[in-house]
């Protein structure tokens, strides 16, 4: 059974603001790859709509990209995502906690990112990625969310650095500008040529939230890659936030009834557009399994040129890029070969 739906979003809180969270590749023969007539690929609706089939049967994977998910932690994800998760993922908070906040938003985020290929459940865009969960939320939340402050989401992004990771996921959303301090972390990533990956936000507004709205910053233009969300049917949700300044490096990826967090006997339907960005960050991550040689801004640039285009032609204040198309992006791509 499915339990939903419900709108995705945790809180960024502190200083006056209130932040919800929302190689070369081996021989396609011989690594396993997802059948798309299975019942763990249909329940994963979403993989058909990015038509991420194309890279799997050019052997991606995710195999050796390490994605930073930056949210509540994976202390409850289900098994079949628990196998993804690398032994160095950490709670930036660690021994400051007197409660534990009950909530499952990572494990959602998490699901259609990395979920193991394994006849159960899901399997995630990047079923064989490491997943480097990051945890920054800070005790207690904010009105029941899972919430964060800006000085903890620096950490959480220079811990990300410091372990290599390649792709940044941040599932967040604010009304205001972060503050100079997580600035300057995300400047580091940009100069790591780290792959950043936010949400839009949930608010049907003509511009995105922040901190995805520093795509628009020409300290990190081309860095990051901010994501909307859609429903089955393609269209932009219209509760979803809209391109508007970040036009340039928008696209849209399924966030409306999306299947996550399958455990034995049940699964949930979720909706936001934090469950729309692990969609774009799996992406990044087959991308750079196929070629690392790229780094984040190449594999931005292959991404965001392989979009289609939605709404007005070309580039637009609604719908930014367009739809992400995984299959398109990988048909610009010539894989490296094996040594």
């Amino acid at each position: 059974m499915f339990q939903g739906p419900a709108r995705l979003a945790a809180v960024l809180a502190g200083v006056g603001l209130a932040l919800s969270a929302c190689a070369s590749v081996p021989r396609a023969q011989r690594v396993p790859r997802p059948n798309p007539a299975s019942a763990e690929y249909l329940r994963s609706w979403g993989l058909n709509a990015v038509n991420a089939n194309p890279a799997y049967l050019a052997g991606a994977t995710g195999r050796g990209v390490t994605i930073a998910l930056v949210d509540c932690g994976l202390e409850q994800a289900v098994p079949e995502l628990r196998r993804n998760v690398s032994s160095r993922s950490v709670d930036v908070l660690a021994g400051q906690r007197k409660t534990g906040l009950q909530e499952r938003h990572a494990a959602y985020v998490a699901g259609p990112l990395g979920s193991a290929l394994d006849g159960q459940g899901l399997v995630g865009v990047a079923y064989n990625a490491t997943l480097l969960s990051v945890r920054a939320d800070f005790d207690g939340g904010l009105n029941g969310e899972c919430a964060f402050k800006p000085s903890d989401l620096a950490r959480a992004i220079d811990y990300a650095l410091a372990e290599n990771a390649k792709v940044v996921v941040l599932p967040l959303q604010a009304k205001r500008p972060l503050g100079p301090t997580f600035e300057a972390a995300l400047a580091r990533a940009v100069s790591a040529d780290v792959a950043v990956v936010i949400a839009a936000g949930n608010d049907a507004a003509a511009d995105p939230s922040y901190p995805a709205r520093y795509a628009a910053d020409p300290r990190y233009a081309g860095s990051i890659v901010v994501v909307g969300a859609s429903g089955s049917d393609g269209a932009l949700a219209g509760w979803s936030n809209k391109a508007g300044r970040a036009s340039p490096y928008f696209v849209s990826a399924p966030g409306e009834g999306v299947i996550t967090d399958c455990g034995e006997k049940w699964c949930r339907r979720v909706s936001g557009t934090s469950v729309a960005a692990p969609y774009v960050g799996g992406a990044l991550a087959l991308i750079l399994e196929a070629r690392p040689d790229l780094g984040g801004k190449g594999a931005i640039a292959r991404l965001l040129n392989g979009a289609r285009d939605e709404g007005d032609p070309g580039v637009d204040a609604t719908s930014g890029r367009g739809r992400l198309d995984i299959g398109a992006a990988f048909s610009a791509i010539a894989p490296l070969r094996r040594g």
